[in-house]
């Protein structure tokens, strides 16, 4: 499982709301590789898009991908709102979607609990498309953003117990409070990983959100001393959050791969929906998450701007 996403918020049935298909913005001739005109496209069938989870980042992914296959000429339904991974991959076998962004290192361990879930990115990557293959599935190519989880703490708490990295908790974490996802004392990333790689046990856990704004509002408050976030979130850079760097490498690998299934799969698809991830960074996914969280702006438009800055669209 993706063990730090992985959190199901209800029974495995789908409780899902069906989006118009939004036309994609047309592109010229210098439009990027695999994107067309929208009114020009032969059309190419249908096809439907999900996600292994409704964050903000997951969800942004799904719909470039969505506008890009579009502009070729696909006719698109999205699902954006699929709770979690286990709920996503059951609609991926079962072919109510067709396709979703995944990370990589958090996906593999669902079909190959042996193999490293961090490291080498396209190692990585290489061993889930193995591990995909008799389960019909299909990948490309990998982003350079890597969206992993990351624990935080404010400067004024780094400074009073000298924390700078993971293995600098283990002294002091007995006289601090945890927060973080409700799952986190049974999730191999949270609770029981620390404990396991780095020595470190906290004198309380307080289940909050995933990466969100309880967690925030609690490391701001002083209701818990660190939270789990995640990498891409903007809320990190702009509160000035030191980040506690995994130097044992606990984290697994977070970056984007599309997930497609072998029916719907081919050569110019594959084009297409690398002409999105390969051009995914750091920053410009940040820059984007932080529009539609702090910003307030819609998915889809976020996207469109992004696709035609770029040149995709």
């Amino acid at each position: 499982m993706r063990k730090h996403r992985m959190f199901v918020l209800g029974a495995g049935l789908l409780a899902l709301s069906l989006l118009a298909a939004a036309c994609g913005d047309s592109g010229g001739d210098d439009a990027g590789e695999g994107a067309t005109d929208t009114a020009s496209a032969e059309p190419k069938g249908e096809i439907v898009v999900g996600v292994s989870g409704a964050f903000a980042e997951n969800q942004v992914v799904a719909e470039m991908y969505a506008q890009v296959l579009e502009a070729d000429g696909y006719t698109v339904t999205r699902e954006l709102d699929i709770a979690d991974r286990a709920v996503g991959n059951e609609s991926l076998a079962a072919g109510e979607i067709d396709l979703k962004p995944e990370y990589t290192g958090f996906d593999l361990p669902l079909y190959d609990e042996q193999s490293p879930t961090n490291g080498d990115p396209q190692a990585v990557a290489d061993a889930l498309t193995a591990a995909l293959e008799p389960e019909g599935l299909v990948t490309y190519a990998i982003s350079p953003a890597n969206s992993t989880n990351v624990f935080v703490v404010t400067p004024e708490t780094a400074d009073a117990n000298s924390l700078t990295d993971m293995s600098s908790l283990a002294p002091v974490a007995g006289d601090l409070t945890l927060g973080g996802p409700a799952d986190c004392p049974k999730a191999d990333f949270c609770v029981p990983g620390l404990e396991e790689t780095y020595g470190v046990e906290f004198a309380e856990f307080r289940p909050l959100d995933f990466g969100g704004p309880k967690t925030v509002a609690a490391v701001d408050s002083g209701a818990v001393d660190v939270g789990v976030l995640f990498s891409l979130d903007p809320t990190i850079q702009d509160k000035g959050y030191v980040v506690l760097t995994d130097n044992e490498n606990l984290q697994a690998n977070g970056n984007f791969i599309p997930v497609v299934r072998e029916e719907v799969a081919s050569d110019e698809l594959g084009a297409l929906l690398d002409s999105v991830t390969t051009t995914l960074t750091d920053e410009n996914m940040r820059e984007m998450v932080g529009q539609i969280l702090n910003d307030k702006r819609d998915v889809e438009d976020v996207a469109s701007e992004y696709l035609t800055g770029a040149g995709i669209l």
